[in-house]
């Protein structure tokens, strides 16, 4: 087995065509568009960023990885993403990471990121291999799990996911969000003809909100960018909702439909007949995704949180979805894992962020 440095863009195609070799068409899987990895990857090769691809005694591609230097707060990693690998080839993981550690031997290696944790398609599934994923959640083969530890990772964080019923409701939570209305807290929904000044205000309060979470951080330019493309093409208005206090966007609930029944099969191409699934199903869908819920410390003990999401409730329903997914909590997260179980959430998930310390 080989293992070469992405430089040309037919080994870009390579790596990205990776999934095609290991996932059959009658997997869970669904493979993301091949424009938006592009634009997840950025530019490459970099000198700070690394693709690598394993090739088999025959020269075919069998594994994919990617490594980028990454600092915040002062703090340096190496964090690893986009990571493929056929099950034959077992000892590309091994490969892999000690290319990444004679490269980089001072620095501790976390992932799988694409490339921050913030990013879609954080952690490798290590339960719930029989659910289909949503949309931007990974999807993976079972032995990953094993692979990655032979290699030397060993787990660092899980993220759990939880699924719901709309039928269920939240009157679990009701009677705090009754103290939220009653202290004046209103509920508007996200405002389509002023898109940048609404991302803006959903960096502003996760930025501040989600601060205290492990491994978060915070929405940059970059990322408020990203944002912008991805409520102008993805998301739906009626279920991204802001918690409202004399005038001020003092809470946020995003929530996502679950593409992922579209974008299924079509190898992530953008073909016409995709693009005419999507303009006539998009609001058909009837799967959502809970992405982020966020409120300002200032405003904590009001019921805020149970207030967006007793609203959402009310909102999902109207506009038709039925089945939803709280993805992803932190293991460690214990407000957000009661109040996912409070509203009727089963814990259908888990997803592994691994750690490889330095030398």
């Amino acid at each position: 087995m080989e293992v070469t440095e992405v430089q040309s863009k037919s080994q870009l195609r390579k790596f990205l065509n990776v999934p095609g070799i290991i996932y059959p068409k009658d997997s869970r899987y669904v493979r993301p568009l091949n424009f938006h990895m592009k634009m997840m990857l950025g530019k490459v090769p970099k000198k700070n960023k690394h693709l690598l691809l394993a090739t088999n005694k025959e020269g075919k591609p069998v594994a994919r990885i990617g490594f980028k230097t990454h600092t915040h707060k002062d703090k340096k990693y190496l964090h690893f993403g986009f990571f493929e690998c056929h099950k034959d080839a077992k000892e590309a993981p091994k490969l892999f990471f000690n290319w990444a550690k004679e490269k980089y031997p001072n620095l501790t290696i976390r992932g799988p990121y694409h490339f921050r944790m913030e990013d879609p398609y954080v952690g490798i599934l290590v339960e719930g291999f029989d659910r289909d994923p949503f949309f931007l959640m990974p999807y993976n083969p079972e032995y990953y799990d094993h692979y990655l530890q032979s290699a030397g990772l060993t787990q660092l964080m899980d993220l759990f996911t939880y699924e719901l019923d709309q039928e269920l409701g939240a009157e679990a939570i009701l009677p705090h969000s009754n103290k939220a209305s009653e202290n004046g807290v209103s509920i508007r929904n996200l405002n389509m003809n002023h898109v940048r000044k609404e991302a803006e205000s959903i960096a502003r309060i996760f930025n501040e909100a989600l601060s205290r979470n492990w491994g978060f951080e915070e929405f940059e330019e970059a990322q408020i960018n990203e944002m912008v493309s991805l409520l102008k093409t993805f998301i739906d208005p009626r279920v991204v909702q802001f918690a409202v206090k004399d005038g001020k966007d003092i809470g946020c609930l995003l929530m996502i439909p679950n593409y992922n029944p579209i974008l299924k099969g079509h190898s992530g191409r953008i073909t016409p007949s995709l693009i005419f699934k999507f303009l006539t199903k998009r609001r058909k869908m009837t799967g959502i995704r809970g992405y982020a819920l966020g409120v300002l410390s200032e405003y904590h003990g009001l019921g805020v949180g149970s207030l967006l999401t007793t609203s959402m409730f009310e909102t999902g329903g109207k506009a038709g979805y039925r089945k939803g997914e709280i993805s992803w909590v932190l293991a460690n997260n214990g407000p957000m894992n009661e109040l996912s179980k409070a509203m009727g959430g089963k814990h259908n998930k888990v997803y592994r962020v691994y750690e490889l310390g330095k030398q």
